[in-house]
């Protein structure tokens, strides 16, 4: 059973990324990001950072931008990411985004960019991961990009209390309004999103310690009532919500099944682009069984 208090760490570890380095800047960005949105702040971990620098040095020396290494390749280090975090002396489950930082040359935005899709972004929010490492790199414009492993050596992790949902972009923060649907690999299903590009991913998760608890004694029923992203002027912006397993729709909601998709979370992506301006996403949901109803609403503003 997990406490009702949850297990969201508050402060990271101290960190010995050099101020001002790619690595540095994304990890302070995205310790804030997964800070606003109720996930709970990552530590630095000194055998993911190896094993993020060894892949680091083989996507630099190959110009081969992958998750999984080839033997026959120089920098070669191991093959998978599981592999090359077993091989730094690192145990648990481990989970790998790449990412790059565009024209700003900011490792902030290695994380942001990445946060700011479906499936990436999820990868950096939800699972309870506790730990980070962080490799950089050139890619083949000269251009700075990062290796970003999350791990979590055992357990559940980070869940949030009882009565908590993760939402992210979270409240206050400025992002990016486009999502370059088309260039996320894999890509959003293209049956719903069928145009390259969409509006800002609302990732949430329902994964608190109420639903793990209801989970691990067969009793969890978690249906979603409402989730909705508006404008500043209360218009409905048009989406489709991706949604993993355990998560029904309630009455006049519409969730599609998306098997790549972490138990317990949703995603509400927009059909559009989102224009300049201040946006309010409220969901609201109920997990079965003695569990409270559970809701959230946080702004943000699309630039």
């Amino acid at each position: 059973m997990i406490s009702l208090d949850g297990t969201i760490v508050a402060t990271p570890g101290a960190a010995t990324y050099t101020t001002g380095t790619v690595k540095a800047q994304a990890f302070y960005a995205l310790n804030a990001a997964r800070k606003a949105a109720g996930a709970g702040v990552l530590s630095q971990s000194a055998t993911l950072d190896i094993a993020t620098a060894a892949h680091a040095a083989y996507i630099e020396g190959n110009m081969d931008f992958v998750h999984d290494e080839n033997p026959a390749k120089p920098f070669f280090y191991a093959v998978t990411p599981k592999d090359r975090a077993v091989k730094a002396g690192y145990a648990g489950t481990v989970v790998e985004t790449l990412g790059g930082t565009g024209a700003s040359l900011n490792g902030a935005d290695c994380a942001l960019g990445l946060l700011n899709t479906v499936y990436h972004g999820e990868a950096l929010l939800v699972g309870g991961y506790t730990d980070v490492g962080i490799g950089s790199h050139l890619d083949a414009s000269g251009t700075p990009a990062c290796v970003i492993n999350l791990g979590r050596p055992s357990g559940y992790g980070q869940i949030p209390a009882s009565g908590a949902i993760i939402g992210y972009p979270g409240n206050g923060m400025t992002v990016e309004g486009t999502f370059y649907a088309g260039y996320e690999t894999p890509r959003p299903p293209i049956a719903l999103f069928p145009s390259l590009t969409a509006g800002t991913p609302v990732i949430v998760s329902l994964r608190n310690a109420d639903y793990i608890n209801l989970q691990s004694s067969a009793k969890l029923d978690a249906k979603v009532a409402e989730f909705a992203l508006k404008d500043a002027m209360g218009n409905v912006v048009p989406a489709h919500i991706l949604a993993g397993a355990d998560v029904t729709a309630g009455p006049g909601v519409v969730l599609n099944s998306d098997p790549l998709l972490f138990t317990g979370t949703m995603i509400l992506v927009p059909k559009a682009p989102l224009p300049a301006g201040t946006y309010s996403a409220t969901v609201s949901a109920t997990l079965g069984g003695s569990a409270a109803a559970i809701a959230k609403t946080f702004s943000f503003t699309a630039k």
